[in-house]
């Protein structure tokens, strides 16, 4: 094991020169950080080209192996540095944009995943943070500053190992990823086929408003409490938790652990505002109009000021209403979604109104019991991705730990 600068085991740097204006749909293809995927892979299914100069083409072009690392950009949530490696998919010839350089690795010294997989744990653990400066709005990477900085290198063969083991892990954690995106497209589906489009409603279900289904005219619909009837400083470490925003998850589901809490007696005057199992819990602010069915298990909470608590009676099942909401993004009533997905407003009037085809119970139970099944299945996925996940921080924490 060695101590040696991150520009010691590169052969060249070699910066992007491309940017995105004057693109065309012939010429070379330009990788931008716009290409980069989370995994470390690139996405080649949204490339652009340009008609480059064959001379500067030469001297520019990724060889498989190549790190591009992205050196401008970035953001307070995303820092810069994030790094791909790059594996030649065809005979095409692939350059990088002005926003990323190319590190190229010293094959005689270290192995080009191994590489990749340091720089992208130091990413992950904030080491390129030290090495940013900010000008004009965008983020820099100092890269000659931060290729001037120190890692551990074992020898080759153990680096190939440990890059083998790192890939074959990542393998597994991509696979597990694909099963549960599986599992939820085919409860897309299952919904879908049994209850179609509510614009079309070709089963010819009857046709109600959210409002008819509500447990009573007065809790049917509620919004959280306003910061007057509820200051940040009536906030405690433990009691009563709070609903907020990030206790919705993207997939309809609710999302643990919570992170306000209230006391007893707060709560005792908050009550109007209170979670029982079964509501179902919409945001109407941030990603506009998330929502997931309340488990709670008899414990007593309450909604934060950006949420709206939905209480149905027994005509209507709440994941039955959720799934409809999740499947059916824009086709339901007169809700429109933004550019992120999101619904463009939501309050309690909206809600009220909602009109959409409403089957039997006894079809709508039908499909919780396939939910039930499929979400056993999902469950057991979903520990052993984050086992896996575990496994991986772990291999890698052990690998470079001298980082």
């Amino acid at each position: 094991m060695r101590r040696i600068s991150i520009k010691d085991v590169i052969t060249d740097k070699i910066s992007g020169e491309w940017g995105d204006e004057a693109l065309d749909t012939r010429g070379v293809v330009v990788i931008r950080a716009a290409n980069f995927l989370n995994s470390g892979k690139i996405n080649f299914s949204n490339l652009i080209r340009r008609e480059i100069d064959q001379k500067k083409i030469e001297k520019k072009k990724l060889i498989s192996g190549d790190i591009i690392i992205e050196k401008s950009g970035g953001s307070p949530t995303q820092p810069v540095g994030r790094v791909v490696i790059f594996q030649n998919p065809d005979d095409d010839t692939y350059l990088c944009n002005n926003f990323t350089s190319i590190l190229r690795p010293n094959r005689s010294q270290i192995h080009p995943e191994f590489l990749f997989y340091l720089l992208s744990d130091n990413h992950k653990k904030g080491k390129t943070l030290g090495y940013q400066n900010k000008t004009t709005g965008i983020i820099n990477l100092k890269l000659d500053s931060y290729l001037d900085s120190e890692i551990l290198v074992p020898s080759l063969d153990d680096q190939i190992r440990i890059a083998h083991l790192l890939g074959k892990v990542e393998g597994l954690i991509a696979q597990r990823k694909q099963h549960v995106q599986q599992l939820d497209d085919l409860l897309k589906s299952v919904f879908l086929e049994m209850f179609g489009d509510p614009i079309l409603n070709p089963h010819g279900f009857p046709v109600g408003k959210l409002s008819e289904f509500y447990v009573n005219p007065k809790e049917g619909t509620k919004c959280g409490p306003f910061g007057s009837a509820l200051k940040k400083e009536e906030l405690v470490d433990a009691g009563v938790p709070v609903w907020n925003m990030d206790n919705i998850a993207s997939g309809g589901r609710m999302a643990l652990p919570f992170r306000m809490w209230i006391t007893a007696g707060k709560y005792d005057e908050l009550a109007a505002y209170s979670v029982k199992d079964g509501d179902i819990i919409v945001s109407r602010a941030g990603t506009v109009g998330k929502m997931c069915v309340a488990r709670m298990n008899e414990q007593p909470a309450i909604i934060s000021t950006n949420l709206i608590r939905v209480r149905l009676g027994d005509r209507l099942r709440p994941l039955h209403f959720v799934s409809l909401m999740l499947y059916c993004k824009g086709r339901v009533g007169r809700l429109k979604t933004g550019a992120d997905g999101a619904f463009t407003h939501m309050n309690t009037g909206v809600l009220d109104s909602l009109e959409f085809p409403y089957p039997s119970i006894e079809l709508q139970d039908q499909f919780a019991a396939v939910v039930e099944k499929v979400e056993a299945v999902k469950s057991r996925y979903q520990q052993s991705l984050t086992d896996l996940e575990a496994l991986y921080g772990a291999l890698s924490q052990q690998a470079f730990k001298g980082e």
